[in-house]
């Protein structure tokens, strides 16, 4: 703080009769006395008086008197200076009272940080700059969050604790007051080089004050203000208006964190009130789609009326398909646009699907959806149930039928009768580790093939995972129209099956399932899919029960080199071609597109590279079956070369 003696109406007074001069000292502000102290000294016609005013202003103030009476005038300069001090301390405590209540009283607290430093310095009006700064915990950092008489760039001037003078504030919780440029500089001594680059770039105060900022036991942060003054010097009496100070800013800053803490949580609160009103008004309207839902589903209308329901009901298009074919779209229901999709499950296997169209109550259409999967899987349950007891049913029949037991009653059974002439097909269903996937793909199977077949007089059930169906004719031309149309869904659904001969007596039915089941396995040995009959099986007669990496050892070790050595493709295929024209020379020639001399040389080739005597009968079965099983196997062909 700062006295002006000299004006003072009572040393004006004195400054000409006595001739008075008054001189003002630096004095160190740390030890001085919480009062005012002097010291009287006569030197001849002169008396001295030492005035001690440095605890409220950081000075000294030496006066002469040049008089008789002096020590009546040094009487009157000790009652000046007290009266200068007291009218300095009731300023500064009118202005502490009346603090702009936007930094003390304010709840916001971007409010208090903007606004702290302008009434810093109005009740310390002889600072010229000052810093706010708050200790970020996220960062590390004491930032400085408000600054003033600084320039801009001091933003970004921030300190650890224990660095510089508001480092070790911060850290320690004691005040820092520092007079004269050089005793700032010293107590610079932690400082990271980047620090250090920028103080030496920035202009040093002559006089330097730091309280820490604390609250409860618990420091915020730091509040510095700075003197550019010649003169400039803070007191004791500065640093504790200054702690007065932010002792208010800390409490005023914890109440508004405290405040913004009380409004989050009312904000928190009224929206779980809200989002538990949402949530009860969705469950609302859940138990109300359950019910209606649940009407629908009670009737015994089937699926495809049940959905037709709802569609109308809720006035919403979509489409439902399942894993057994079975395909429901809303009249006004076209594909192509992008659609939400809901799975139905059972077990959790997916059987089916909902596609349905985004829209403005896209939540209201998911709970919808998912509440409509969990009917339809309930409903795909009982029908599973239904299905296994009529496929159970089935199978009976059939088992009946082969041991002679079909009677007039069980001649209809099941939209199947004995016609004149039969023939037995055998799927096996695709291999796929889950239980329930591989029923549900034997069921999807029979409706795939039931609706390929061109007679609906078939009996179609299945039994150890794959599919077998008794059809019925009265003319071999129906039954070879049936089987073209098998056999080209065979090749469509990426399967084996197998086919028995035609026949027509009905003990043969239990036989004609097993050559079916035959066929169907070399097919499906070999790799292939298709429709296969059991008196196209050939060689693979002999091979039941072999599995496929068997077979192709037998052949790749018969046909040695010809198989393992790339060079030898043409002789390969040579021999397959030569074996396919039963050893016809000009036959085998004119398929190759070559001369029969070069068909000589490469036989001749052929014996020696997998030692075999073509014209022995017994190597050349050998050659024969392997290159047979060669091209069932791989599906290796031959083709003529060009000339």
């Amino acid at each position: 703080m700062r006295i002006d003696l000299l004006s003072h109406p009572e040393l004006s007074e004195l400054a000409r009769p006595y001739g008075l001069r008054v001189q003002d000292v630096e004095a160190d502000a740390d030890d001085a006395p919480a009062s005012i102290r002097h010291s009287i000294e006569r030197v001849g016609d002169v008396l001295h008086l030492v005035v001690d005013h440095s605890y409220f202003t950081a000075r000294r103030s030496k006066f002469e008197i040049c008089d008789d009476e002096g020590d009546r005038a040094a009487v009157r300069i000790l009652q000046a200076v007290q009266s200068a001090v007291i009218e300095l301390q009731t300023e500064t405590f009118r202005k502490l009272a009346s603090v702009n209540s936007a930094v003390i009283n304010s709840l916001d607290e971007n409010e208090i940080v903007h606004n702290v430093l302008r009434e810093v310095m109005n009740v310390l009006p002889h600072c010229d700059a000052g810093v706010f700064r708050l200790f970020d915990e996220e960062s590390g950092y004491l930032v400085p969050v408000s600054h003033e008489g600084l320039s801009e760039d001091y933003t970004h001037y921030r300190l650890q604790p224990n660095e510089s003078v508001s480092g070790e504030v911060f850290t320690t919780g004691r005040p820092a007051l520092h007079n004269g440029r050089q005793n700032i500089i010293d107590a610079h001594r932690v400082m990271r080089p980047e620090s250090q680059s920028f103080m030496e770039r920035s202009q040093i105060a002559n006089a330097l004050l730091c309280v820490p900022v604390v609250v409860e036991g618990k420091c915020l942060g730091t509040l510095t203000t700075l003197s550019f003054s010649q003169d400039g010097a803070f007191s004791a009496f500065d640093r504790t208006v200054l702690e007065s100070l932010a002792a208010q800013i800390a409490v005023a800053y914890q109440r508004s964190l405290a405040y913004k803490n009380a409004v989050e949580t009312s904000r928190r609160l009224e929206q779980m009130r809200s989002d538990l009103a949402r949530k009860n008004a969705e469950l609302d309207r859940a138990v109300e789609l359950h019910e209606a839902l649940l009407r629908i589903f009670s009737t015994g209308d089937g699926l495809m009326e049940q959905l037709r329901a709802v569609s109308e009901l809720f006035h919403l298009e979509f489409r439902f398909e399942n894993v057994l074919g079975v395909d429901y779209r809303s009249p006004d229901w076209t594909d192509g646009d992008e659609t939400l999709c809901q799975s139905v499950e059972v077990a959790e296997a997916p059987v089916g699907h909902f596609h349905f169209r985004h829209s403005g109550d896209s939540g209201f259409h998911r709970a919808l959806f998912g509440t409509l999967g969990a009917f339809v899987a309930l409903d795909f349950v009982r029908d599973m149930s239904r299905m296994d007891i009529l496929n159970a049913r089935k199978k009976a029949h059939f088992e009946a039928l082969s041991t002679g037991l079909e009677s007039e009653g069980r001649g209809t059974h099941f939209g199947f009768r004995l016609d004149r002439l039969h023939q037995i097909f055998v799927a096996p269903a695709p291999r796929i580790t889950d239980q329930t996937n591989t029923v549900l793909s034997l069921y999807k199977l029979e409706s795939d093939l039931q609706q390929a077949m061109t007679t609906p007089n078939a009996l179609i059930f299945h039994e150890n995972e794959q599919v077998v169906m008794l059809v019925s004719a009265s003319t071999t031309a129906a039954l070879e129209r049936n089987l073209n149309a098998v056999s080209n869904v065979a090749t469509g659904l990426s399967i084996s099956i197998g086919a028995s001969e035609i026949y027509d007596a009905n003990e043969h039915h239990f036989n004609s399932q097993d050559l079916a089941s035959q066929a169907a396995e070399a097919l499906s040995r070999r790799g292939r899919a298709g429709l296969l009959r059991y008196r196209e099986m050939g060689l693979e007669l002999l091979l039941k029960g072999q599995a496929r990496q068997d077979v192709l050892a037998f052949a790749h070790n018969i046909l040695a080199a010809l198989v393992s050595d790339p060079r030898h493709r043409v002789l390969r295929e040579t021999l397959l071609r030569y074996v396919q024209e039963g050893k016809s020379v000009t036959r085998s020639a004119q398929a190759l597109g070559i001369h029969p001399n070069t068909l000589y040389q490469r036989l001749q080739r052929i014996e020696a590279v997998t030692g075999r005597n073509i014209a022995d009968a017994s190597d050349f079965t050998l050659l024969s079956l392997a290159c047979q099983i060669h091209a069932e196997y791989l599906g290796e062909t031959t083709s003529p070369e060009s000339a």
